[in-house]
This record gives structure tokens, sequence and C-alpha cells, in this order.
């Protein structure tokens, strides 16, 4: 039997590759652009439901990056600010294959950010 993807999320993620979309062009940053930009974002999930996360990625919903709390329901995962517990970011996720996909799209369906994400430990 596999482990949910939930009870596959405690330890650290690397992104390797993105998606954005700006304007009306979708953007892909692959893994050897990232790294030749110097660009990470590096999660940390802890199994108190605590989040810490590392990122110079240029996305307007990781502005605040530090601690936070996150939670699962379904297939959404739900990140809330330890500051501010009323503000929170939901991505869709899924786990195959070793790789973590994340999904957060603006209002209007734009994909505001699509990245992948490889477990360290």
């Amino acid at each position: 039997m596999f482990a949910r993807p939930s009870k596959q999320l405690p330890g650290k993620w690397l992104l390797f590759e993105y998606y954005t979309e700006q304007n009306t062009q979708l953007i892909n940053y692959k893994e050897d652009q990232l790294k030749s930009m110097k660009r990470f974002w590096e999660l940390v999930f802890e199994t108190d439901g605590k989040l810490v996360q590392d990122s110079n990625i240029p996305i307007e919903l990781l502005k605040e990056a530090g601690s936070v709390k996150w939670q699962t329901s379904r297939n959404f995962l739900i990140l809330k600010g330890l500051n501010d517990p009323e503000s929170s970011v939901e991505f869709q996720f899924a786990i195959s294959n070793g790789v973590l996909k994340l999904l957060k799209k603006y209002a209007d369906g734009k994909i505001e950010f699509f990245g992948f994400f490889r477990k360290l430990s």
C-alpha cells in the first residue's frame, strides 16, 4: 500500500522546475536555468505542521518567507502565516515518482505558479 501524499510531505524539498504565466505568456524555468540564475525555493515540511521555506524566486505569493503552518485537505495544501493566521495560500498538490507538484492559479485561471520539487531528505 502506498502512503497518501500528505504522509509523504514531511522532509526537505527543492524546486527544480517551474512555470508561471505573465500577461498571456507561459514561461518555463528548467533546472539548468534556475542553477545559472542562482534561483531556488527550498521547503522543509515538519511533522508538527510547521513549514520552513527559503526562496529567491520572484513570485508574488512568496513574499512572506520564513515559517508558516501547513495542512492538507484532499488534494490541497494550505499554508498559513504564523504572524497573520487569517492570511493563507492554497495550492493543489500531488506527489508522484518522488516529485512534489504544486499548482497555484490566479482567479482568472492563469497559472501563477506550477512547480516541481525533489525530496532531499
